[in-house]
């Protein structure tokens, strides 16, 4: 019984995010699974999802970067930052890209490949904004 205590605050999250694209997911979803989920994760659940989150299907991956930049914790930075470089989904890449710009914290130099090759997969006339900040603060970057 411990274990599953343990391991509520996971379990929850993956419940929001849903088994399925049909699954109940709308624009306010992303803030309550940061305010209410996210909040009250352990070490150990952070731990959990960097590791489990790159298995997961593409829409938990986009459901779990919006959430994600809501959160905007130093543990929601790194997995975002991990989703950007390794996600196999482009959607879930761009999402990522766009979160860790809005987020307005630090991104190093090693990121600048990753959104290269983003922008590199879209056509410029659908480039938003954000990528190329994005872009520019990882050139710019003394990490």
């Amino acid at each position: 019984m411990k274990s599953n205590q343990e391991d509520e605050p996971y379990e929850k999250l993956c419940i929001w995010l849903g088994e399925s694209e049909d699954s109940n997911w709308t624009k306010y979803s992303t803030e309550l699974v940061a305010k209410t989920v996210l909040i009250d994760f352990t070490q150990k659940q952070w731990e959990k999802l960097e590791k489990e989150v790159l298995e997961k299907p593409e829409f938990w991956q986009q459901r779990c970067v919006v959430s994600l930049g809501e959160d905007r914790s130093d543990h929601a930075v790194t997995i975002l930052k991990l989703l950007l470089s390794k996600s196999p989904y482009k959607d879930v890449k761009i999402l990522s890209a766009y979160e860790l710009d809005w987020a307005e914290v630090p991104i190093e130099k090693k990121y600048a490949s990753f959104i290269k090759k983003i922008i590199d997969t879209i056509p410029s006339s659908e480039i938003e904004p954000e990528i190329y900040s994005l872009l520019a603060k990882a050139e710019r970057s003394k990490l």
